[in-house]
C-alpha cells in the first residue's frame, strides 16, 4: 500500500476539524438525554403519586400541597446528589484502570505490544501486520496507552469529567417536571385539581416519551405510550394506596 498524498491527508485533517469533531460534540450532548428523560421521568411520576395518593386519602388541599412540594425538592436533592456520586465514582473507576494500564506499560513494554498485537489480530490483521501496527504505536506511548486502553478496557481515555453536569440535569429537570402534577393543586379544590393533574402529567409524560424516541431513533408513538403506560401505573398505584391507607387507619 502506497504512502497517503498530501493532498488526501489534507482533505482528512479538514474532514476531521470540520466533521468529526463537530460530530462527536454532538453525540456527546445527545447522550445527555440519559439525565435528562430519567430527571423528567421521576420528576414526573413520583410526585404525582404522592400527590394522587394523598387526594384519595382526602387530607386536604394544604397536606397535599406539604406533601408534594417536600417530595419535589427533597427528591431533587437525592436525584441529583446521587447522579453526581455514581458518576464520580464511575469516573474513579475509569481512572484508576487508566493508570494501572499505564503502569503496565511502562513495567512490561514487551508484553503489552504483544497483548495488542493479539487484540488486532483477533480484529482480522494478519499476525506480521498486527505486529508491525503494535510496534508502530508503541513507539509513541501516549497514542500507545490510548489505544490499549480503547481496544484492550474498552474505554474512553478523555471520558470523565461529566459528574456535576449530569448531577445538574438530572436534579434541575426533576424538580422543573414535578411542578406539572403539582400546579393544579394551587388553584383549583382538590376534586377538580387531581384530574388536571392526572392528564397534564400523563401528556407530559407522553412528550417526554416521544422526545426520547426522536433522540434515541425509536418509534415515536411506542417510546410515548411506553413512558405514559409507566405513568399511568404510577397514579394508579397511588390513588390504591391512598384508598386502602385511608379505610384502614381511618
Amino acid at each position: 500500500m502506497g504512502s497517503i498524498s498530501a493532498a488526501k491527508r489534507e482533505e482528512a485533517r479538514a474532514h476531521i476539524r470540520e466533521h468529526a469533531l463537530g460530530e462527536a460534540a454532538r453525540i456527546g450532548r445527545l447522550s445527555r438525554i440519559r439525565e435528562f428523560v430519567l430527571g423528567a421521568q421521576d420528576g414526573l411520576l413520583v410526585p404525582l403519586g404522592v400527590v394522587t395518593g394523598m387526594a384519595a386519602a382526602n387530607p386536604g388541599k394544604a397536606a397535599i400541597l406539604v406533601a408534594g412540594l417536600a417530595e419535589a425538592v427533597a427528591g431533587s436533592i437525592a436525584m441529583g446528589g446521587g447522579s453526581y456520586l455514581a458518576s464520580e465514582a464511575e469516573e474513579g473507576l475509569y481512572l484508576a484502570e487508566i493508570r494501572d494500564e499505564g503502569r503496565e506499560v511502562e513495567q512490561e513494554p514487551e508484553r503489552e505490544i504483544a497483548e495488542l498485537a493479539l487484540v488486532l489480530e483477533e480484529e482480522g490483521l494478519d499476525r506480521a501486520a498486527a505486529e508491525e501496527v503494535a510496534h508502530g504505536l508503541a513507539a509513541n506511548p501516549n497514542v500507545f496507552l490510548r489505544t490499549k486502553v480503547q481496544k484492550e478496557l474498552g474505554l474512553a481515555p478523555d471520558a470523565g469529567g461529566a459528574a456535576a453536569g449530569d448531577a445538574v440535569v438530572v436534579g434541575a429537570t426533576y424538580l422543573g417536571a414535578a411542578v406539572i402534577p403539582l400546579w393544579p393543586y394551587f388553584l383549583f379544590p382538590v376534586g377538580v385539581a387531581l384530574p388536571i393533574s392526572l392528564g397534564c402529567t400523563l401528556l407530559a409524560l407522553f412528550a417526554l416519551g416521544i422526545i426520547k424516541g426522536s433522540v434515541a431513533r425509536q418509534r415515536l408513538v411506542r417510546a410515548g405510550l411506553q413512558v405514559l403506560l409507566i405513568g399511568g401505573v404510577s397514579a394508579g398505584v397511588g390513588w390504591v394506596i391512598g384508598h386502602v391507607v385511608t379505610k384502614i387507619v381511618g
